[in-house]
């Protein structure tokens, strides 16, 4: 997972995710996801290798998104275009759930249309909702408790450029969101250490369960797991420092109240704020970044980011789930 796998066979598929439904990421177990992973890496780095152009060929995937997506919706449109199926973009209020239908009713009736859900949803319950009213493959495409897709995507970039995930020293910075959770339940599985560098106001939204969980998974492992409020003294001695949106109103406008606390100048990400994680440490922003409130342009710019990386591994990994899942 960890070299560049351009030239290499293409690997056999296994079948212990086909046909699953993936609410969240907590129920993959390590090698399901180094599966996902390893997959997805040479999906990366053999774009153009025909071995599975037709391996979804007629398959339909549906995506249902209640806000605006760049990345999530480009990354599973261009996966399943590439894996020969075809996509149907679906925004929530131009369905009948924007008139008042619930999930459930429309997940009903799109399982008579579809092989494949992802769905972008206001409330993970909502996402369970979906899992028990469809019989076909579903996948998170981001939801408060959850965004496995997206940080397999980050977890293949970390291993991209640091070589490795067991034992690398990841600090998360960001909202309390999906992308917060997945990492808290996916690193200490795989070896990886995990601060979670969160504004007081954040820490106390993160899920407690969640978080239980992921504390024991780390002692099991012997991995790290820590909330840390002060940005500078969360960074110091990071390999790796993966960021998300800061101010939840500028993703999605959904107002949170718990950012009105927070003091935007003491969780951007500058050169001063790498500089005492040490000379090695990398940067990656799972996007939108917003420059001057997520980090700076010298971060987001410099030698150190690895941003356009993350993007490019996060298509591979859901092309990866696509096909070990659907077909």
């Amino acid at each position: 997972m960890t070299q560049s796998l351009a030239g290499a066979p293409a690997p056999e598929l296994s079948d212990r995710l086909r046909g699953r439904q993936l609410p969240h990421i907590g129920l993959l177990s390590r090698d399901e996801m180094e599966e996902v992973m390893h997959l997805g890496a040479w999906f990366r780095d053999n774009r153009y290798d025909p071995t599975y152009a037709h391996l979804l060929h007629g398959r339909v995937q549906a995506l249902l998104f209640v806000y605006e997506s760049t990345r999530t919706r480009m990354g599973f449109e261009a996966a399943m275009a590439q894996l020969g199926g075809t996509n149907t973009y679906l925004a929530a209020d131009t369905t009948q759930m924007g008139r008042g239908e619930s999930v459930a009713d429309t997940a009903r009736a799109l399982d008579q249309y579809i092989d494949v859900f992802a769905g972008r949803l206001w409330k993970h319950a909502d996402i369970e909702a979906v899992c028990a009213n469809m019989t076909v493959p579903v996948l998170n495409a981001c939801t408060p408790l959850d965004h496995s897709t997206h940080v397999l995507g980050e977890l293949m970039a970390v291993a991209q450029t640091k070589g490795r995930l067991e034992g690398v020293n990841l600090v998360y910075t960001g909202m309390a969101r999906g992308i917060l959770h997945s990492l808290i339940r996916a690193c200490p599985v795989l070896g990886t250490h995990l601060v979670l560098a969160v504004p007081k106001s954040y820490a106390a939204t993160i899920d407690a369960g969640i978080l239980d969980e992921g504390r024991k998974r780390a002692a099991a492992a012997g991995t790290r797991l820590e909330v840390v409020c002060d940005l500078r003294r969360a960074v110091e001695g990071a390999d790796f420092v993966q960021a998300s949106t800061l101010m939840r109103s500028m993703l999605a406008g959904e107002q949170s109240p718990e950012e009105q606390a927070v003091q935007v100048p003491e969780w951007t990400v500058t050169g001063e704020v790498l500089d005492r994680a040490g000379p090695d440490v990398l940067y990656s922003h799972s996007g939108p970044a917003h420059r001057g409130v997520c980090a700076t342009d010298e971060v987001l710019d410099g030698p150190r980011s690895r941003v356009r990386e993350e993007a490019l591994n996060a298509i591979y990994a859901k092309k990866a789930l696509l096909a070990l899942m659907v077909r």
